[in-house]
């Protein structure tokens, strides 16, 4: 093959090994096999989930690709996550823990499989990674920065073995400050916070429960990722505690269809050293997502509890508590035993996203992830349109005519609160709340933690909110993201994009500026007019990108 046939393309590159395989397989090779192939399809899935592809299994890790560096530190987190937490119900003959390294450059295609200096760095950088950890290059850290939250640890310029340069690499630290400043030159570090919003689509770390709070199943949410319904949680008082508890029998309320058990429990392999354990900030009651408002007053039981305690959340807002345990490692591990327990019994189908995480440890919060990615406050239009749009699910854009059929058969007939929100992905979410306000703000939680991006609520209770293109083809939910280059006097429009119910639309330049208009009488003088705005403003080529909420193309 010549220089000129070599297919080369800049892409992110994810190299993942395991931490001490070679003495597990010397123990018991069979069990290690067992074991990798287990975490390793975990690991699989979630690269598929943020669009990345495996291109070469390694023995013992993996090597994939990703379009975007951003979606592969969140894969990457996700997967570092998954991996805690089936250490965390593991015991300590199933204990796996991997390295990541994470690098943006310039590859050579050779069939299926890549090669060059990108793919080399990435595994220098996994080998300088620690336990349990994420080691990036700068080029993916510069564009991660501004749009996760994690801390950073500046490794400066490291001379690694095999690669003639040196390499500017960081070490991402799950949830602040890093505990350990570490050059490997020796010289000082500095500790740096980056902003990054955690995705996700949502593979949850976690460990364990006694008190089981949760929604039991009414009517079926409806979602496109799911691809069948899922149950309604309704809560479930606990017994009071004087003693450590399990869970009390759940009130006479509509049974949830049977579940599907979530992914196998992994088998089983050698201890290893604990990856680094998350920052912690205090527990408040009120700012737990997903759960039902009502049952806040079971939220504030547990920042009284005494002695050991922990608690763990699912997306739905299902949750379990354990409290007066013997030591935090018990409490975690029965908060998560109870909490998936529960998961597993009232999800028909189990998604990556439906498992619990641990929340609190005490009166702390240890939780990774940001708080779910949301609209502006107050989340819904301030009017609604008139004449009102009554609901109707023929009518509803970006979903399936299965989810059609569950919004007529549940959505409408519910007799309780409840809104539909519509997210990126695509993705459909609604379940019933005691209050319009507690229905909105659960449900935009949820579809926020699952898809990464602030979700539009299209519906409350039987009168839709938006006003839904007509003349032009409906291809997603837009977000901010979709308008970067809007300059600083129109993001705060570009944001509110996501809960206003006139006519309004948004077009894009090929050299930056953006037109923006609202309050249009119409579709089509909405589009006109954000055309002209676009071209007045200098811009170069302008393209029709959204009207109101929705990204539009071709009819």
């Amino acid at each position: 093959m010549t220089e000129s046939d070599l297919v080369r393309r800049l892409t992110t590159i994810m190299d993942i090994d395991v931490v001490g395989f070679s003495t597990m397989s010397a123990r018991d090779e069979e069990h290690a096999l067992g074991l990798l192939n287990a975490r390793m399809a975990i690991a699989q899935g979630l690269v598929k989930h943020h669009r990345g592809r495996v291109f070469k299994l390694t023995g013992d890790g993996l090597l994939a690709e990703f379009a975007s560096p951003v979606e592969a530190v969140r894969a990457a987190l996700e997967i570092q996550e998954a991996m805690r937490a089936a250490n965390d119900q593991a015991g300590s003959d199933n204990q796996l823990v991997l390295r990541i390294g994470v690098n943006l450059g310039d590859v050579v295609e050779s069939g299926d499989d890549l090669m060059g200096d990108a793919v080399n760095v990435a595994a220098r950088l996994e080998s300088i990674a620690k336990p349990g950890g994420i080691c990036v290059s700068a080029a993916v850290y510069e564009q991660i920065e501004g749009k996760l939250t994690l801390g950073a640890e500046d490794l400066g310029e490291q001379h690694v073995k095999n690669i003639p340069r040196a390499i500017h690499a960081y070490r991402l630290t799950l949830g602040g400050p890093p505990s350990v400043a570490a050059a490997a030159d020796g010289r000082k570090t500095k500790r740096l916070a980056v902003i990054i919003g955690v995705a996700a689509t949502v593979a949850v770390l976690a460990i364990g429960g006694a008190w089981l709070l949760h929604e039991r199943s009414e009517p079926p949410t409806s979602t496109r990722m799911a691809q069948a319904p899922a149950p309604v949680p309704v809560p479930v008082a606990p017994a009071t505690p004087s003693a450590p508890q399990t869970a009390s029998a759940p009130p006479a309320t509509p049974p949830a269809p049977a579940p599907t058990p979530p992914f196998p429990p992994p088998p089983a392999a050698a201890p290893v050293a604990a990856p680094p354990s998350t920052a912690a900030r205090g527990y408040v009651a009120s700012e737990v997502p997903f759960v039902p408002q009502w049952r806040e007053r079971r939220l504030e039981e547990y920042a009284l509890a005494e002695g050991d305690k922990a608690m763990a959340i699912n997306v739905r807002g299902w949750f379990a508590m354990v409290t007066r345990r013997l030591d935090e490692t018990e409490a975690r591990r029965r908060a998560l035993e109870d909490c998936n327990a529960l998961v597993e019994r009232e999800v028909p189908i189990v998604r990556d996203f439906d498992r619990c995480a641990i929340y609190a440890v005490g009166n702390k919060v240890v939780w990774p992830y940001l708080a779910p990615p949301m609209p502006p406050a107050p989340h819904v239009p301030a009017t609604r349109p008139s004449p009102p749009i009554p609901f109707d699910p023929a009518t509803v854009p970006l979903i399936t005519e299965r989810a059609r059929l569950n919004l007529q058969e549940h959505y409408m007939r519910t007799t309780r609160h409840r809104a539909l929100v519509l997210g990126r992905g695509p993705l459909e979410w609604w379940s019933p709340s005691e209050s319009d306000a507690d229905a909105i703000r659960r449900n935009l939680q949820t579809c926020g933690q699952i898809t990464g991006h602030p979700c539009v609520v299209y519906s409350v209770d039987d009168q839709v909110l938006v006003r839904v293109p007509q003349l032009h083809r409906v291809i997603g939910v837009f977000t901010p993201e979709n308008a970067q280059s809007a300059d600083a006097g129109r993001r705060a429009a570009v944001e509110r994009y996501l809960i206003a119910d006139d006519w309004r639309a948004l077009a894009v330049s090929d050299n930056g500026p953006v037109g923006l208009v609202s309050g249009r009488a119409n579709e089509a003088a909405a589009v006109a007019d954000a055309l002209a705005e676009c071209t007045k403003t200098g811009g170069i080529g302008c393209m029709l990108l959204a009207i109101g909420p929705f990204l539009v193309g071709p009819k």
